[in-house]
C-alpha cells in the first residue's frame, strides 16, 4: 500500500499546482490502480472486501495529506529522485520521496518522506528523522542549495513532524554512517556477528535459532 499511495502522490504533484485538488488525487488513485496494482493486489487478496479495505485505506492516506499541508502552494523541485553517492567514504543508494524550495528560507531545501504506517511516538521521532539526515548530507555536497529542513508525513493519521537541519547533526550522521560501514566491515572480518537482545527481537524472523534466545 505504501508504494501505491507514494505513487499516486508522485502523479498529483506532477500537475501544476491548480489541478492538485482532491478530485485529481482520485482519478490518480483509480488510474495507478488499475494499470500498476491491481494484478498484483489480487494476487494477494482475493476477496472483495479485502481489496475494497485496502484501496479505502489506501485513499484515507492520500486524502489526509490535506490535513497537513495545502498541495497547491507546495512546488517541487525533485519527485522519487534516486541518490547514488558516497558519504563519508561510505557508497549509498537511496530515493527521496520529494524535495522543494523552503518555505522559511529562499536559499534552503526542504527533504519530505511520506509514512503510511503507524505514527510513532513523540520520543521515537528523531531516530525516524536519520534516513531524511542522511538524504540531507548527501545533498548538501551534490546541490547548489543546502537542505535547511526536513518532513516526516504521516499520512494514515494525518500528521507531519519537521526538523531543522544544521551543519552539527548532519557531521554528527556522516561520523555514525562511517562508523557504522567500519563496524560491518570488522565484523566481517572477524566472522563475529553478536546478538544483542532487544524489543525488535519480537518482530524477528530468526528468534527461534538465535542462539541468544536459545540460552537457557
Amino acid at each position: 500500500m505504501g508504494n501505491f499511495v507514494h505513487d499516486v502522490l508522485e502523479s498529483l504533484y506532477a500537475f501544476s499546482p491548480e489541478f492538485r485538488t482532491k478530485d485529481t488525487a482520485r482519478n490518480q488513485a483509480r488510474s495507478v490502480y488499475m494499470d500498476k496494482y491491481a494484478e498484483t493486489v489480487q494476487t494477494h487478496l482475493r476477496r472483495a472486501d479485502e481489496i475494497s479495505n485496502f484501496r479505502w485505506q489506501a485513499w484515507f492516506c492520500i486524502e489526509n495529506l490535506w490535513l497537513v499541508e495545502d498541495p497547491t502552494k507546495v512546488h517541487p523541485i525533485g519527485l522519487e529522485s534516486e541518490l547514488n553517492h558516497a558519504l563519508g567514504g561510505v557508497m549509498l543508494k537511496g530515493f527521496i520521496d520529494r524535495y522543494t524550495k523552503s518555505l522559511h528560507d529562499d536559499n534552503g531545501l526542504t527533504i519530505s518522506d511520506y509514512k503510511t504506517g503507524k505514527t510513532p511516538r513523540v520520543e521515537w521521532v528523531s531516530d525516524k528523522f536519520e534516513q531524511l539526515r542522511i538524504y540531507a548530507a548527501i545533498m548538501q555536497e551534490i546541490q547548489i542549495f543546502p537542505v535547511t529542513s526536513l518532513e516526516l508525513i504521516y499520512l494514515r493519521d494525518g500528521v507531519k513532524f519537521t526538523e531543522e537541519v544544521t551543519p552539527e547533526s548532519l557531521s554528527k550522521t556522516i561520523g555514525r554512517v562511517a562508523r557504522i560501514k567500519e563496524e560491518i566491515d570488522h565484523r566481517c572480518q572477524t566472522g563475529e556477528f553478536e546478538a544483542v537482545k532487544s524489543k525488535l527481537c519480537d518482530w524477528c524472523s530468526y528468534k527461534p535459532i538465535c542462539p541468544v534466545w536459545g540460552k537457557r
